[in-house]
C-alpha cells in the first residue's frame, strides 16, 4: 500500500483506552501514519483525553460522527460502494422555531 497508510479499528460497543492503545500498536506494526477508532457505542472514560496527545495521527469517531461523514461524502463514493450502502435523500419541512 502506498502512503499514507491508515489503520482502522471498529467496535460495535463502547471503546476504552485499551482499544486506543491497540490501534496505536497496530499503527506501529504496519507503519501506518494515521489511525481511526470507530466506536458505535461511544467512548469510555479518558479515551478522548488520551487521544488528544496524538491528535494529528489518531481520530475518534462515534456513531454520529460516522454518520455525518457518510452523509457528507456519500455523493463522492463510487457507484459500486453506493450500491452496497443504498441511501435515498428525503426532504422534510423544518420548523422555523430555533431554541
Amino acid at each position: 500500500m502506498d502512503a499514507p497508510r491508515l489503520a482502522v479499528q471498529v467496535k460495535t460497543g463502547q471503546a476504552g483506552v485499551e482499544e486506543l492503545r491497540q490501534l496505536r500498536g497496530t499503527m506501529a506494526h504496519f507503519s501506518a501514519e494515521q489511525g481511526l477508532l470507530v466506536a458505535w457505542g461511544g467512548f469510555k472514560g479518558a479515551v478522548r483525553a488520551e487521544a488528544r496527545t496524538s491528535h494529528f495521527s489518531v481520530r475518534l469517531w462515534d456513531a454520529q460522527q460516522l454518520l455525518d461523514q457518510v452523509f457528507d461524502h456519500y455523493d463522492k463514493l463510487t457507484p459500486e460502494l453506493r450500491s452496497k450502502l443504498p441511501l435515498t435523500r428525503i426532504w422534510a419541512l423544518a420548523s422555523t422555531d430555533t431554541p
